[in-house]
């Protein structure tokens, strides 16, 4: 009997000196496209957790985070999501994948548009209250 595989997947909320938050319109992803994301993705074979991170920010906004502090753990149904949040970078955030992003931009958390990716608002509500393991299934 094989083992199932599931994705592990990394997502960071970055957060600029105004204490808004950068998302990016999701497009031809097959997974919520034309909702508002933050950068992230599947962690690759024989890369670290961290090191997946990093490397979304660079690929997707085009920023090198300075320091990157893990968050949350949020399993889901078939995978698990590690969550990091950064305050310090070094660039300018600026769409780095084109054809699998419309748009960009940097919104205040009390006032999110109600496009976002539902596990986007879940993640701000246990960064607020400080949890740091949640098991998502909304």
């Amino acid at each position: 009997m094989g083992r199932e595989t599931f994705p592990v997947v990394v997502h960071t909320l970055i957060f600029n000196e105004a204490d808004r938050l950068l998302l990016l319109r999701r497009k031809d992803t097959g997974f919520m496209d034309g909702y508002l994301g933050l950068p992230g993705g599947h962690v690759q074979a024989g890369e670290t957790i961290s090191k997946a991170a990093r490397r979304e920010c660079k690929e997707e906004v085009c920023i090198e985070t300075k320091e990157l502090q893990p968050l949350i753990v949020m399993p889901f149904l078939n995978g698990v999501d590690f969550i990091f949040e950064a305050h310090e970078w070094n660039g300018v955030a600026e769409i780095g994948e084109p054809a699998k992003c419309s748009e960009i931009g940097w919104f205040p958390t009390e006032k999110l548009p109600e496009d976002v990716v539902p596990f986007v608002t879940k993640a701000l509500e246990l960064r607020e209250q400080q949890v740091w393991y949640h098991e998502y299934s909304d």
